[in-house]
């Protein structure tokens, strides 16, 4: 599987174009969550969709912890030309430029001033897709306008006796030009006071979900199931078949030679055909000549 869904909605993780499988479901009525797997260099982009688009939604994206991007997806009846699915894989920085969102190892240290990382609930680790209803009032395209002085996503530095170190985190990739686009500028309000749907994908390297039978480990082929001394009994069993077979077809010429008059086995010595070197009966007629060489 790689999505979660509940009615309607539905989320996923593409890293670098490629949906993430997800492992590990939990879901209720509101909310689902999940694992993928984290690969350090990889950029990534949080997608979702509404099939439906029977009320305007507000999303908050919550990466570690920190809020990277609100939009809002309006509904179908008054907006039917409007997009009924949303990928978010960047922030922006400026009105002109904006990073991606890339996975990252945490930084390890040894550092004592970093101590207070081993006890500390460092909220790393979670990409989260809130939605929330709200009520609309109006809607005016314009010009995107950063504001300035959100959260960012910067490497964490952790002691190295800290629960987190050795996992992943997300990071801000370089910054590059981007002129700001035109957006729906909605005015309206938020109806509850908690989230309509939650979606949490927790992330990890992918050793460390299998390591944690989070990620099913990989099934051995036969052959490689099989240990050496019953692969050397299989053949034990197959030679020791082979030689039973030619010694009911050597008896059985055996008993076929003594229907035949003057018949005898044939002796042969290397040297002279003369004297004692020669054979003592004919071959008899007809008879298989076994070749025991191969053995």
């Amino acid at each position: 599987m790689t999505s979660l869904q509940i009615g309607e909605y539905s989320a996923w993780v593409a890293i670098e174009g490629v949906t993430a499988p997800v492992y590990n479901i939990e879901k209720t009525s509101s909310s689902a969550s999940c694992w993928i797997a984290s690969q350090v260099g990889k950029k990534f982009a949080l997608n979702w969709y509404n099939t439906e688009r029977r009320i305007p939604i507000q999303a908050a994206v919550l990466i570690d912890g920190k809020v990277c991007d609100n939009h809002i997806m309006l509904d179908a009846r008054r907006y039917p030309d409007k997009p009924s699915g949303v990928g978010i894989s960047y922030a922006r920085t400026s009105d002109w430029t904006r990073r991606d969102f890339e996975f990252s190892s945490i930084l390890v240290s040894d550092d004592d001033n970093y101590l207070y990382t081993v006890d500390t609930s460092m909220d790393i680790g979670t990409i989260t897709l809130q939605l929330w209803r709200i009520e609309i009032q109006d809607v005016t395209p314009q010009t995107l306008h950063h504001r300035y002085g959100g959260a960012t996503l910067d490497n964490q530095i952790v002691h190295e006796r800290s629960k987190k170190a050795g996992a992943h985190h997300v990071v801000y990739g370089e910054e590059y030009g981007s002129p700001a686009p035109v957006v729906d500028m909605v005015r309206g309000r938020v109806i509850d006071s908690t989230p309509f749907v939650t979606f949490s994908f927790k992330y990890r390297p992918y050793d460390v979900l299998m390591a944690n039978d989070i990620i099913p480990r990989p099934m051995l082929s036969t052959c490689t199931n099989v240990p050496s001394s019953s692969r050397n009994n299989e053949v034990d069993q197959k030679t020791a078949a082979q030689i039973k077979r030619l010694e009911n077809r050597l008896n059985a010429l055996k008993t076929k030679a003594k229907l035949v008059p003057h018949a005898g086995v044939v002796k042969r010595t290397v040297g002279s055909s003369k004297g004692k070197g020669r054979a003592r009966g004919p071959i008899p007629p007809n008879a298989e000549i076994i070749d025991l060489t191969s053995l």
